[in-house]
């Protein structure tokens, strides 16, 4: 065989050339639930516009202002209530997933899941990430964190069907309207829904152990634990509807048990729309079940409010707690249980920090689309000149845009995008100052740079602004955080007369020409920075090696790099290289998937940088990142950028230094060696530069194994039959007679070496296979390596605690299979077995949700070499 008839590209695809239609949802189809949620998002503002078209943006700073200091206090108690509350969540759910786990890290998980979550919207793939690398950080494993995530979000159901069901059964009249109903069948519709929680209950203590949904399993936990989520959660939901209660206008007609099932109406709603905050959603369904008894204008400002309390505070202690956890883990001072909290949090650092800073930019954003207050403006006329009015205002709103983009960089954790948002936060604090002394708004941005400042060390990427790319997803929630202004801004002043002279009004008093005039210029410079970020995004196209490419990769394995690194020289998958050159990604694309083989190889202080950088070139792309049989030793890495660990298998490693022929547990090797030799064979391991004497043989063994077991050349993890690939290798040949009836080639890394090619003639020997395994280990042995590598097994227990629901571990348990050995798995774990391995764990390392299954079907397709050949094996 030669190269050009064997090598495959790094994209593999079997499909037909596709219609423009099938292009086309190709293309919408990743970005569908974006489109949705702006969808729901326009919809919603399209709806809270028309229920507030009858009053104005005073009405709504008035009821504000109005809301006596005793509420406020009362809302700050009912929020820190509830919040204490959602604490109980990961308490209860550490304790159904028989997790020990101190009180004060389960508190923090959740405390800053839900600040986070609640603010940013997406609750359970939001949360579940915080929580993900919170308890992953703290030795949690995977599966037990799936179970974790998905009791926080049945508890939190689970109350709100008892809470609004109660609210519903007891005073339906508020409710009967909003669902068409009247008051007797809302009424019945709220106890049906406490009785079916009553039922679960009662099911519960009937139904012991384990209950199967089609093929999924779940743990039935027990009637008290149960009844222990209802509570927890019921007084989650109970405090929170309270603390919108009392900020909203007051109400005689109306019950807060019956204000309770409209709230529950919403929060429900909200989680459906996933629109991020519910903004829009919650509001406009307050607003029609209670607008028959209070103004628009006045539900509007109280809901406001119950968002600054709620949401924002929460979020900004939640900030200022990581940023002090910062603080602490540099601390000399003994503070044990601030570290030991603090030293789990780094890696949501980025996360909260982005979210804070994208916060501010859209608080920046609110601030220009609204009126200042008429006395701070007077107080301003007599200091600043209006030029400077005028100039900052603008410039406040550009800073908030500014900011909106650079949490993108934050998240990536780049060292200038942290320098510049700092800078931006203290500018944006003096800006709302000097544009109408709004300094609540400053106080608000001086805290987040406090938070962003003590997190320092976490942002240390070496990389300039000018690289930073923007995803997709990215761009949209910057779309509708300027389309969101823009409204707020048409909403505040829609009842100002609109002619061409307002463009070019100046006047201190003159608020609604500022606020066009910011507005504009918002528009004017998103759509250029949108229009740049799109023609800048060149097509990628991976392409194989070139031999220049090569040469690269190979001086940074002479350099010393694990044996499995080898797999480059089969010129199948695409590589990046570090900037300096001394370390690379091998990867190849199937789909939408770009799965890298592997760790990085080379130098390990160049692996976080160059991870990040291929996460963000598939991101470029619009592909779905995955790292496919890696180690647990860079797990952290992949944490950072946001990909979730799945065990696939294990590896099994010999320890050359303790291996031996000696002792009772060897003596099935040492009878297949003496057998071996009996048979007449005979063990010898070739120099890749005398390979072209026995090639003819190796391919009379290769053709015969391949037609026994009835298979074709596997590639991308494993190595596939070529002349110009072996030749890369030493070869280790067992002989009968002189003639070659098996043979491996043999990988070389600097501590360790490998076996990766291996067939045999299928009427050898019985201890063939045995025989050239011993007699590799001892050569190995003889060479000084470390270790020796036999290669993957799927874990023999799969239904165990390692791996998710029967689903995934049958979906899972195939990717080794194709590209490993056509032996029987079972047989082959207890063959490897002979030899004392340590058995290694190895992950899948991709995005969450559903991103898995595609994955795994993808990384099956390119080692068979399409999806017919896994289909057909």
């Amino acid at each position: 065989m030669n190269r050009a008839d064997n090598t495959q590209p790094p994209r593999v695809d079997d499909e037909a050339p596709q219609s423009w239609f099938a292009r086309l949802w190709a293309l919408v189809r990743p970005r569908l639930g974006l489109i949705l949620t702006i969808g729901v998002f326009a919809v919603a503002l399209g709806a809270l516009q028309h229920l507030t078209v009858e009053f104005r943006f005073d009405q709504v700073y008035a009821q504000m202002s109005s809301i006596p200091a005793r509420n406020l206090w009362l809302a700050v108690f009912f929020t820190a209530c509830s919040f204490v509350a959602l604490t109980g969540y990961d308490w209860s759910a550490l304790r159904y997933a028989k997790v020990p786990m101190p009180f004060r890290i389960a508190a923090f998980a959740s405390f800053t899941a839900y600040a986070i979550s609640n603010l940013i919207g997406f609750a359970l793939f939001v949360g579940g990430s915080i929580r993900y690398r919170i308890y992953a950080a703290a030795g949690v494993p995977t599966i037990d964190v799936a179970k974790i995530v998905v009791f926080c979000s049945s508890t939190f159901f689970f109350g709100l069907c008892a809470t609004g069901g109660l609210g519903l059964a007891l005073a339906p009249e508020e409710m009967a309207p909003l669902l068409r109903l009247s008051t007797h069948a809302a009424r019945g519709l709220g106890w049906a829904t406490v009785a079916s929680v009553i039922a679960l209950i009662a099911l519960s203590a009937v139904q012991k152990g384990h209950v199967h949904v089609w093929r999924w399993r779940f743990d039935v936990p027990s009637p008290s634990m149960i009844l222990l989520q209802i509570v927890i959660s019921s007084a989650d939901i109970l405090f929170a509807g309270a603390a919108m209660w009392v900020l909203l206008p007051p109400m005689p007609d109306v019950a807060f048990v019956g204000f309770l099932g409209i709230y529950c109406a919403a929060l429900l709603a909200t989680l459906i729309t996933n629109v991020p905050g519910g903004v829009g959603v919650m509001e406009s369904i307050i607003i029609l079940g209670l607008s028959q008894h209070a103004p628009a204008g006045a539900l509007l400002g109280g809901m406001l409010a119950f968002r600054a309390i709620y949401y924002l505070l929460p979020f900004l202690c939640a900030c200022l707690l990581l940023g002090f956890n910062e603080v602490a883990r540099r601390s000399s001072r003994p503070w044990v249980q601030l570290r030991a909290v603090g030293g789990i949090t780094s890696r949501m650092v980025p996360t909260a920090m982005a979210v804070m800073v994208f916060v501010a930019g859209v608080v920046l954003l609110m601030s220009g689309a609204t009126p200042a207050i008429e006395r701070r403006l007077v107080v301003l006329a007599d200091w600043l000149p209006l030029s400077m009015l005028e100039v900052t205002h603008i410039f406040g709103s550009l800073i908030g845009l500014g900011l909106l983009i650079l949490a993108r960089g934050l998240y990536r954790r780049l060292d200038s995008a942290w320098h510049v948002s700092v800078l931006m936060l203290a500018a944006g604090a003096v800006a709302s100052l000097i544009k109408g002394l709004d300094y609540e708004e400053a106080a608000i941005l001086v805290v987040m740079f406090g938070a962003l400042a003590a997190c320092r060390r976490e942002f240390y990427r070496k990389s300039g602004l000018a690289d930073l790319r923007l995803t997709p997803g990215w761009l949209i929630a910057i779309g509708c955080a300027v389309g969101g202004t823009v409204w707020l801004t048409v909403f505040s002043f829609e009842h100002e007369e609109h002619t061409q002279l307002l463009w070019w009004q100046f006047a201190f008093e003159s608020d609604a020409p500022r606020a066009l005039r910011a507005a504009f210029v918002l528009i004017l410079v998103t759509t250029a920075f949108a229009l740049s970020a799109l023609f800048r995004s060149a097509r990628i196209v991976p392409h194989a090696p070139t031999n220049d490419e090569i040469e690269r990769a190979r001086a940074i394995l002479e350099r010393g790099a694990r044996a499995e690194a080898n797999t480059v020289f089969l010129r199948d998958k695409a590589l990046l290289f570090s900037d300096n050159d001394t370390a690379f990604i091998m990867y190849a694309v199937r789909g939408r998937s770009w799965i890298a083989l592997g760790d990085p190889v080379g130098d390990p202080a160049d692996f976080a940088e160059l991870i990040w950088a291929y996460r963000e070139m598939v991101d470029r792309a619009g592909g779905r990142p995955a790292f496919y049989q890696v180690t647990p030793n860079c797990l952290p890495h992949y944490l950072d950028v946001g990909l979730t660990p799945i065990k696939l298998g294990e590896e099994a490693h010999v320890d050359l230094a303790s291996f031996t022929l000696e002792g009772n547990e060897r003596k099935q090797l040492r009878y297949a060696v003496r057998r071996g030799e009996r048979d007449g064979l005979t063990f010898e391991l070739l120099p890749k530069e005398r390979v072209g004497e026995v090639w003819d043989q190796l391919v009379e063994v290769s053709n015969a194994w391949l037609t026994a077991k009835s298979a074709g050349e596997k590639r991308f993890s494993v190595g596939f039959f070529d002349r110009d690939y072996l030749s890369e290798f030493d070869i280790a040949v067992v002989r009968v007679n002189g003639r070659v009836t098996a043979f491996a080639n043999i990988w070389r890394g600097a501590r360790n070496a490998s076996i990766d090619l291996m067939r045999y003639q299928p009427d050898s020997s019985p201890y063939t296979m045995e025989f050239l395994f011993v007699e590799l280990l001892q050569w190995a042995k003889a060479q000084n390596y470390q270790s020796f590598n036999l290669g993957m097994a799927p874990l023999a227990n799969l239904a165990g605690r390692e791996m998710a629901p029967p689903m995934w571990q049958r979906v899972f348990a195939l990717v080794p299979k194709v590209g490993e050995s056509w032996y029987n798995f079972r047989g082959l774990r207890q063959f490897k077995n002979k030899f004392l391995p340590d058995w290694q764990p190895r992950y899948l390392v991709c995005p969450s949700g559903l991103a898995p299954v595609q994955v795994v079907s993808d990384a099956m397709a390119l080692i068979s070499g399409g999806y017919r050949f896994v289909v057909s094996k």
